[in-house]
C-alpha cells in the first residue's frame, strides 16, 4: 500500500538488520527503550542531521491473529528541530506493504517529518513488527482471503503500537508529554483514528490520510474486503474516542473509493467521535496517493486543523493582514508579470509549505521564497531585478497587496 512521502530506499540498512551481541548485551543492561546512534553505510544513507535524526528500539508485546503472543523491538525513528524542547510531538504510522515488508528497512516518512519540524514538532515514526527486520518472521497484520478477512486483531496490533510509540515519546527529555498528536496513512491513518478509542494520556487529535482496511485496487477497485465490518470497528472507537480527528481523502483512491471513507466516518461520528471529513476532487491517477501529491490540498486543512488544537504555525509576515485584492489561489490576478510566470513560478509558489511569501516589481521583476525569513529574502532578491521598489504581493495563505493609489 502508499509508501508515503520521498527518498525511502534501503535506509540504514545495518541498524535493523544486525541484531549482533553486542546490541542484545546493551539492551539487557539498560532500563527502558535507549536511543542509539544512527551507522551510517553510505552517503545515501547518511541521516538528516538538521532535524536530528535518531533512530531506537522499542520493546514491544503484541497479540498474533492466531492468538499467540510475540515480543520483539520495534524500531522507532525520530526527529526535533532545533533546540532542547520540550517540543508538541507527531505520531506518524505508515501503510502497509503486503508483498515487499521488509522494505524499506526502516520508516523515516522524511517529507512528514520536515513539515512537522518546521512547525515546532518533535516527529516519531514507529516501523511496525511485521516491516523491516521482522518481515520474515511475523505479520501481525495478516487477516485471511477478502471473503473471511478479520481485520480485528491486525487493528489490535496497530494501535498496541501505537500506543507503545506514545508511551515511549513521554520518556525523551525534549517531548513535551502533554501535547501529541497522532497520524498516519492508508493502513497506518485507519489504526490513528482507531488508538483514539484507547487512553493514551497528551494525545490531544488525530490526523487520518486515506485510511481503510483491506484495498485489492487490481482486483476490486474502490471495493475493500469486508469494508462494513472497517464500519463496525470505526463505531466502536467513535463510542469512545474522546480528541478532536481530521479524515482526509481524495474521490478517486483506487483502494476505497469515494463511497467507503464517507460510510466510515458516518458510523464513527454516529458513535459520538469528534470528526470533520474533507474530501478532494481527483488526485492524479489514484487518489490514495493524496498524501504524497496532494500536498497543496491537504496542507491548508491539516495547518487549520492543528491550528484548532491550539498549536502556533509558522508564519512569513503576521502583521499583513489580507487585501480584498484577489484570493490566494488566482493566479491570473498576479500583476505586473509575464504569462509565464503566473503559471510556473507562482504555481510553485502554491504549492510549497509555509512560511512563504511572493514579491513583485513593476517592471515585472518577482521572487519568491519559502521557510525562515521568507519575506525578506522575497523581497531582496526581487530587489536584484527590479528598475523601483518591490512589493509583498502574497504571504502564507492570503494575497495582502494593493494597487497603488492615483
Amino acid at each position: 500500500m502508499l509508501r508515503e512521502g520521498v527518498a525511502l530506499a534501503g535506509v540504514l540498512a545495518a541498524i535493523c538488520l544486525q541484531v549482533d551481541a553486542g546490541r542484545a548485551q546493551t539492551l539487557a543492561t539498560l532500563q527502558g527503550p535507549q536511543p542509539v546512534p544512527a551507522r551510517v553505510t553510505s552517503a545515501e544513507d547518511k541521516p538528516a542531521a538538521d532535524m536530528q535524526e535518531t533512530v531506537a528500539w522499542v520493546p514491544v508485546s503484541l497479540k498474533l491473529p492466531d492468538g499467540s503472543n510475540h515480543h520483539g523491538d520495534m524500531v522507532v525513528t525520530h526527529f526535533r528541530p532545533k533546540g532542547d524542547g520540550p517540543f508538541p510531538a507527531l505520531i506518524f504510522s505508515h501503510g502497509r506493504t503486503p508483498s515487499a515488508r521488509h522494505e524499506p528497512v526502516r520508516w523515516r516518512a522524511i517529507s512528514t517529518a520536515r513539515y512537522w519540524t518546521r512547525r515546532g514538532f518533535a516527529v516519531l515514526v514507529p516501523t511496525r513488527i511485521g516491516y523491516g527486520e521482522h518481515a520474515r518472521i511475523v505479520d501481525p497484520e495478516a487477516s485471511g482471503a477478502c471473503d473471511t478477512a478479520d481485520f480485528r486483531p491486525a487493528v489490535r496490533a496497530m494501535t498496541t503500537q501505537i500506543a507503545r510509540t506514545v508511551e515511549f515519546a513521554h520518556t525523551l527529555p525534549w517531548v513535551d508529554p502533554g501535547r501529541i498528536v497522532l497520524s498516519g496513512v492508508s493502513y497506518g491513518g485507519f489504526a490513528t483514528i482507531a488508538a483514539t478509542a484507547e487512553p493514551m494520556p497528551g494525545v490531544v487529535g488525530a490526523i487520518n490520510f486515506v485510511g481503510g482496511l483491506g484495498g485489492m485496487p487490481q482486483l476490486r477497485p474502490g471495493r475493500p474486503c469486508q469494508a462494513a465490518q472497517s464500519g463496525a470497528i470505526m463505531a466502536a472507537a467513535g463510542a469512545t474516542s474522546s480528541v478532536e480527528t481530521l479524515w482526509l481523502y481524495a474521490d478517486n483512491d483506487a483502494y476505497w473509493g469515494s463511497h467507503w471513507p464517507r460510510r466510515w466516518h458516518e458510523a464513527f461520528t454516529s458513535a459520538g467521535g469528534r470528526s470533520r471529513l474533507k474530501t478532494f476532487p481527483a488526485v492524479g491517477d489514484d487518489g490514495h496517493r493524496l498524501m504524497s501529491r496532494g500536498f497543496r490540498l491537504w496542507r491548508p486543512e491539516v495547518d487549520r486543523f492543528v491550528k484548532h488544537l491550539g498549536f502556533t504555525l509558522p508564519e512569513a509576515v503576521p502583521a499583513l493582514a489580507a487585501s480584498s485584492y484577489a484570493a490566494i489561489e488566482d493566479a491570473g490576478k498576479l500583476p505586473h508579470v509575464k504569462p509565464a510566470v503566473r503559471a510556473d513560478a507562482y504555481a510553485k509558489f502554491l504549492a510549497a509549505d509555509v512560511p512563504r511569501a511572493f514579491a513583485i516589481a513593476p517592471n515585472g521583476a518577482w521572487a519568491w521564497r519559502s521557510g525562515p525569513d521568507a519575506a525578506e529574502l522575497a523581497i531582496d532578491l526581487c530587489r536584484t531585478h527590479a528598475r523601483g521598489q518591490c512589493r509583498l504581493y502574497a504571504v502564507d495563505d492570503r494575497v495582502v497587496w494593493k494597487p497603488a493609489a492615483r
